[in-house]
């Protein structure tokens, strides 16, 4: 007696359905993979809009200086403001094109670029012709020259500056965006495609059940694909498992606000990504001579230095990743310790590379060579790591240039402003007081005459380290414009103030200034001494309630400390 003949659906399926489930995970994998090379797209493009972003602080920045220089120039005649104006406007240019090159490929944003460096240009042009005026007629003759044009200048600068970032913002939004949308993709993926492969692949199994007898070799077939499948799936939730990771991972990146932070977030990611590996995290310092360790995890195959010459690394010299396997010929890097015929473990070096800038170097051991699987994940999160130092570093460097002055390394005008009055309302909600000092060095226009520019460069570098020396931690000490100075001492009275005043003075007797190999002569300095609310109630009472006393200091002598109270009876 023959055996039925096979059903049309049990023989379609037979024939056809584990083709159909393998078909579906392959395009889950495809576009798994298509989403995660959006997510990385969208990605590159939030940096990419994050620098320009930056770029155009940094022009406006920088334009910002040139204008204060010049400024500075015509009021008070210093050449050093000069100085600084020429090295101001020199380098916009560079930043300009700089910013060009970013936005080359954006059809709206290229011509708007484009726009305002003409109108950069127009205004630079506009100070030449005032400094022009200044060296013809003097201050005068400069103020005669700045007239609507040039204020129209500006507000066009600040405006088109206003529109580019309203744009890139705009950019960011649309990105972030997408960003979420890949993310949705890849879950939706996950949701609905593996459960449909499983649910085929079940289906599929049942039918062959019935006819285990007659078709055993059919059934180790579908046994075994049923296992390819598993693997395959696996595989699929674990990368989906790292992409969300990832993606996560370079959202916190885009976050952290300080170096440390950024360094132990990725720490701690690594850890994560490649478990069992041994890790560290290396900077290269600012000389670019060394490559430093900042972070550890994990314990390592192969121990590297702690520091060592940026030659001594592979990955570092040729700007991409070097892998050494167990017993390959390939020169290992000479920071790693010589593995022993005992233990031929691989070490991976991966370089961090933002804007062809070498920022460090991500070190990878293992005895296992599993985690070479997942070195195109490593390579991914280190190269947001990458964008991230670099964004920190621009950030803390237009940080510093904003707030502190070149050449004594104190807080500038606009810092002081500020401080006086944050420190002024603070002071005042807790009832407590606070002073203020004006600092002015003694006849230092005859020093600088006599010992030129330079050398009184060196007298007001040598004095701003002074004051950071008898200042507290809480107290800010500014320079607030030639050759005087401020110091506001929060939570100080009137006769602390003065005590520390006198103190200062007796230092500046003794300083002593090294400059061209040479001891520069001794200089003295005259303090006015205000306090709060004895003197004035706001930051600009108080200011010129010291500034009443230092006067009466300059004319009693110099070379003395005199306090707002000894002349309050007094006309100004």
């Amino acid at each position: 007696m023959t055996s039925p003949p096979a059903m049309p659906h049990r023989r379609y399926a037979n024939q056809y359905g584990l083709l159909a489930a393998a078909l579906i995970f392959i395009a889950i994998g495809v576009g798994i993979l298509l989403g995660a090379q959006r997510f990385i797209t969208d990605a590159n493009k939030v940096s990419h809009t994050n620098e320009v972003i930056a770029m155009i602080g940094a022009v406006e920045a920088q334009l910002r200086d040139s204008e204060s220089a010049q400024r500075g120039y015509l009021l008070t005649g210093e050449v050093s403001y000069l100085a600084d104006y020429g090295r101001s406007r020199d380098k916009l240019p560079e930043l300009l094109a700089q910013l060009q090159t970013l936005v080359r490929d954006n059809p709206v944003q290229a011509p708007r670029v484009r726009s305002w460096s003409i109108e950069i240009e127009r205004r630079i042009s506009q100070m030449e012709a005032t400094l022009g005026n200044y060296r013809l007629g003097g201050l005068p003759a400069a103020q005669r020259a700045i007239n609507q044009d040039v204020r129209n200048a500006s507000n066009n600068i600040r405006h088109q500056a206003e529109q580019l970032v309203a744009t890139e913002r705009e950019l960011l939004a649309a990105r972030g965006q997408s960003s979420q949308s890949s993310a949705w993709m890849l879950r939706g993926i996950a949701l609905l495609g593996i459960p449909l492969g499983l649910g085929l692949i079940g289906w599929v199994y049942w039918l062959l059940v019935g006819e285990i007898r007659r078709r055993a070799a059919a059934e180790l077939v579908s046994s075994e694909s049923e296992q390819r499948l598993q693997t395959n799936i696996t595989t699929l939730q674990r990368h989906s498992a790292d992409l969300n990771e990832l993606s996560r991972y370079g959202g916190m990146l885009q976050s952290c606000v300080r170096t440390d932070e950024a360094v132990r977030l990725a720490a701690q990611h690594f850890a994560r990504l490649l478990p069992g590996v041994g890790g560290t995290l290396y900077r290269i310092r600012s000389s670019q001579d060394y490559a430093e360790e900042v972070a550890h995890w994990g314990a390592h195959a192969l121990h590297s230095a702690a520091m060592f010459p940026l030659e001594a690394c592979w990955a570092l010299r040729r700007g991409q990743p070097h892998l050494h396997l167990a017993h390959d010929e390939v020169l290992a890097c000479t920071h790693i310790d010589a593995p022993t015929i005992q233990r031929t473990p691989s070490t991976a070096c991966i370089p961090l590379i933002a804007q062809g800038n070498q920022m460090g170097l991500l070190y990878l051991s293992s005895s296992d060579d599993e985690f070479l699987d997942r070195l195109d994940l490593a390579e991914t999160a280190a190269e947001q790591l990458s964008m991230a130092l670099s964004n920190l570093d621009l950030q803390e460097r237009l940080r510093i240039q904003s707030i502190r002055e070149p050449l004594t390394g104190l807080f500038n005008r606009r810092y002081l402003e500020e401080s006086l009055s944050r420190e002024l309302a603070r002071c005042e909600r807790r009832g407590l007081p606070l002073s203020l000092m004006m600092l002015d060095l003694d006849h230092f226009k005859t020093f600088n005459d006599l010992h030129g520019h330079v050398g009184g460069d060196a007298l007001l570098a040598g004095f701003g380290q002074l004051l950071q020396t008898h200042s507290r931690h809480e107290d800010i000490a500014c320079r607030y414009g030639g050759e005087e100075f401020t110091l506001i001492l929060p939570e100080a009275d009137l006769q602390a103030a003065c005590d520390r005043a006198e103190a200062i003075r007796e230092a500046v007797e003794t300083m002593r200034i090294r400059h061209l190999g040479q001891e520069l002569p001794a200089v003295t300095v005259s303090i006015g001494v205000a306090s709060f609310p004895l003197h004035g109630r706001d930051g600009d009472s108080l200011l010129r309630s010291a500034d009443k006393a230092l006067y009466r200091a300059k004319r009693e002598g110099r070379n003395q400390v005199v306090s707002a109270a000894e002349i309050q009876d007094q006309p100004a």
